[in-house]
């Protein structure tokens, strides 16, 4: 791996979000996002443009809210299913233990 360099995907918070969409209304896209320090103006204006859609299209709002909600459930079920495993390793090790 020598000489290679690692690209990291930076997160972003969704109060900076809404903060650098407001200045890129003010500035533009790509002056709000030098401004910002995002390497890719087309971030802040996809940015833009999925914050309209979120506004302005109920269907689309529900559709991402579903998704969103889909994607905590699956999480949730993931958690639930590994509790379970040590569960049963831990009764296992604790019947074979007692002899059992």
């Amino acid at each position: 791996m020598s000489g290679e360099t690692v690209k990291t995907r930076k997160s972003y918070s969704q109060e900076f979000k809404t903060q650098a969409i407001e200045l890129a209304k003010e500035l533009g896209s790509k002056e709000a996002a030098e401004k910002l320090g995002i390497k890719n103006f087309q971030t802040l204006a996809a940015w833009a443009r999925y914050s309209k859609k979120m506004a302005e299209d109920e269907e689309f709002r529900t559709m991402e809210q579903l998704k969103a909600e889909n994607k905590k459930l699956k999480k949730e079920l993931a958690d639930e299913r590994q509790t379970v495993a040590i569960l049963k390793d831990c009764t296992r090790f604790f019947c074979v233990e007692n002899g059992k």
